[in-house]
């Protein structure tokens, strides 16, 4: 991954945290960005993955928004089940063979998971996730594929 995206992006993702544009907020944004960036672009550098187009961020800010049209259901769903009185969950352990093979739509859909309440992603061992689910009906949308499908047609190549 390119520095200059993944600092853009981080950046990008620091202004809706915080919700300021005052200078102080933008210059301690560009310069947490810049060096979490460099950081993370060198360290985390798979030389076998190609940098993201400028197509792909654009998909892939489009999809952060069909995202949130997961999350807050789930949350719906988390926040129903902490507000009885008695929790009655029945949590599960699930494992999912990913189709993606690209390691960076990979790590998409385990942070995806993650990121909506009560999936968690446990583990991603190179096609292999390992989900934790607050109740097995939480692993549906995992199985019927809607976000991996949506990854694949926004970050895998056409063949």
């Amino acid at each position: 991954m390119r520095p200059i995206s993944l600092i853009a992006g981080l950046f990008g993702f620091w202004l809706v945290l915080t919700a300021g544009l005052g200078p102080w907020s933008v210059v301690l944004g560009l310069f947490l960005a810049g060096g979490i960036g460099v950081a993370a672009a060198r360290l985390l550098a798979d030389p076998g993955d190609r940098p993201l187009s400028a197509g792909e961020l654009v998909g892939l800010t489009g999809y952060m928004f069909r995202l949130v049209g997961f999350i807050l259901p789930a949350a719906w769903q988390v926040v129903r089940l902490v507000m009885h009185r008695r929790i009655d969950i029945d949590p599960v352990v699930i494992e999912h063979r990913t189709r993606l093979r690209r390691p960076f739509a990979r790590v998409a859909l385990a942070n995806s998971i993650t990121l909506t309440p009560g999936t968690h992603c446990v583990d991603l061992d190179g096609d292999q996730l390992t989900i934790h689910c607050l109740e097995p009906r939480f692993a549906e949308p995992i199985f019927e594929g809607i976000l991996e499908e949506r990854l694949a047609r926004l970050l895998e190549p056409k063949s």
